[in-house]
């Protein structure tokens, strides 16, 4: 069986309250989920092992993810991360001075 890196958990962290941007009704976690996907041996990780990176940011006025701050288990896994997280664009209003905190956990199995 070949083997699939996938994201086991994205996790909300405690700072914020809801995962909703002021005045506006998408929900970025839907969004995260859809854009942050590895295809098989795309992530550097051994089997059975997991990386971690928590990454805050913002959503720019043009709604484009603006880096603010990262920790992270893994180089190569956080810029893997980065580079998908470059490909979101977020059509739906927001507030651009919200700032967003993720952790996000994976796995090869």
């Amino acid at each position: 069986m070949k083997t699939l890196a996938i994201t086991i958990a994205i996790l909300t962290s405690g700072l914020i309250n809801n995962t909703y941007a002021g005045g506006g009704n998408f929900n970025i976690k839907d969004k995260l989920q859809k854009v942050v996907k590895f295809e098989n041996n795309k992530l550097p990780i051994e089997k059975n092992k997991t990386a971690f990176v928590k990454v805050s940011f913002k959503i720019d006025a043009q709604g484009k993810i603006e880096i603010i701050d990262t920790n992270y288990s893994d180089e190569l896994v956080k810029e893997q991360l980065m580079l998908k997280l470059n490909e979101l664009k977020i059509e739906e209003k927001h507030d651009p001075n919200k700032v967003y905190y993720y952790n996000f956990t994976f796995k090869k199995m």
